[in-house]
């Protein structure tokens, strides 16, 4: 499979991320337009894309830190769910960096978001104890409660911390 970096709205892939993008996150945990351009503009963010045999998979939208990587959004094309892709991906960003790789999802009221967690731990991740309110991407909107998840076991108190210091100080302003 091939990674291609998106790094502004002009590139190639940009459509297919944004129309994936825009069906897989419900409208409070996604970027405004303005605000994805804005990320482009930070050397810690990345969106990659990927491709294979010419068909759009999925991307990976991170931001990179001293000790860890923040996986902001992760989606595989709908119609390729289910098919090892999403396990993939996530195993080619372990693999480029010896960095912990952190993530949040939704706590688990459902079958869905079970399924989703389950996923998360068969492909390394540890949930972690802390409580967690991801602040609104946009105005209207409040926070919400979400689960932190990490690879390399589970992160300590002072670990957390600064993960949600980088959140609101660093993610939450691009």
């Amino acid at each position: 499979m091939k990674q291609i970096r998106v790094a502004d709205k002009q590139s190639p892939l940009y459509a297919d991320f944004e129309q994936l993008y825009r069906i897989s996150f419900p409208i409070f945990e996604q970027r405004t337009e303005e605000q994805q351009l804005l990320a482009f503009s930070s050397p810690s963010y990345h969106l990659v894309a990927y491709v294979e045999d010419g068909t759009f998979v999925g991307f990976i939208a991170y931001w990179e830190f001293t000790h860890y990587l923040y996986i902001e959004h992760f989606a595989i094309h709908t119609d390729l769910r289910g098919k090892g892709y999403g396990s993939i991906v996530l195993k080619a960003l372990q693999d480029s960096c010896d960095k912990r790789l952190l993530l949040e999802i939704d706590p688990v009221t459902d079958d869905v978001s079970a399924k989703r967690l389950h996923f998360y731990e068969l492909n390394g991740f540890s949930a972690n104890p802390y409580p967690h309110i991801h602040p609104p991407y946009r105005e209207g909107f409040h926070g919400h409660d979400l689960v932190v998840l990490t690879t390399k076991g589970k992160i300590t108190q002072d670990e957390y911390m600064q993960f949600a210091r980088d959140l609101k100080g660093i993610v939450m302003c691009f």
